[in-house]
């Protein structure tokens, strides 16, 4: 009998991933954190629940939380990431020699244990020496005046459904942290979900930072992963537009 593992993406829909194994089950202070093996996309993570990175298709969510800030700045040499605990964005933004410095703030060690010993697509960037990590609340972190002067903050977090760690960082006092800890000229990007089923999401988002930031921009790209495909994500800028993306080549 075939292993399927099920997510419901409403009431009238649900997606399915036949899977090969259960690699690790566990369970931390914030949430349930598994690893399956599926049979099209290989070794993914489930948090909750709910499918978050695949090992076949995450390089389109990663690349572009990455690249499109990074080449919309012209020198994007310090990044801070919020979560982003499996490191496929952080993998992505150490992909740019501009890049000097990348700090990682994850709020669930357990998330960075799984993703080092099943996810070694994601996790290959936890040995540049230009990356720390350090496993902390991304709200409190930001809440030190000693936390500041970046060129670019990211946030690859959970959906802000319920109480789940990733809730805070949709909020208009996190986007008034980031305002401050950014530079002048300093950007910001977060994931904002999918409109499809959680249009809330996104309005939450850019209405917050629109509020916070003198520019909001939105963009999208399709995962196969996430309900619907269509995944967007929103950016707050202090000076440079996003619609000023100078293309470098992706490395390979």
């Amino acid at each position: 009998m075939a292993l399927w593992f099920s997510e419901s993406a409403s009431d009238g829909h649900r997606l399915e991933w036949k899977i090969r194994r259960v690699l690790y089950t566990g369970r931390s202070p914030y949430q349930t954190v598994e690893v399956v093996e599926t049979e099209t996309f290989g070794p993914s993570l489930v948090l909750d629940g709910i499918m978050q990175t695949t090992s076949g298709d995450e390089y389109i969510y990663h690349e572009m939380l990455a690249w499109v800030p990074v080449n919309a700045h012209p020198h994007p040499e310090r990044v801070l990431i919020i979560g982003g605990g499996d490191g496929g964005l952080a993998r992505e933004v150490l992909s740019s020699p501009r890049v000097t410095e990348v700090a990682l703030v994850e709020i669930d060690p357990l998330v960075v244990d799984v993703a080092k010993r099943f996810l070694p697509k994601h996790a290959g960037s936890f040995s540049d020496p230009r990356l720390s990590i350090e496993i902390a609340d991304g709200l409190e972190y930001l809440r030190s005046p000693d936390n500041g002067n970046w060129d670019l903050i990211l946030v690859d977090s959970t959906d802000p459904e319920g109480t789940g760690p990733g809730s805070v960082l949709y909020t208009e006092e996190f986007h008034h942290l980031v305002h401050r800890a950014l530079k002048d000229d300093g950007l910001y990007v977060q994931q904002s979900g999918t409109p499809t089923y959680n249009p809330e999401v996104l309005t939450q988002a850019s209405a917050s930072v629109a509020q916070v930031f003198a520019l909001c921009r939105v963009y999208w790209c399709v995962v196969p992963t996430y309900p619907g495909g269509f995944f967007t994500f929103t950016s707050g800028s202090k000076q440079h537009d996003l619609m000023s993306f100078r293309p470098d080549p992706v490395p390979h």
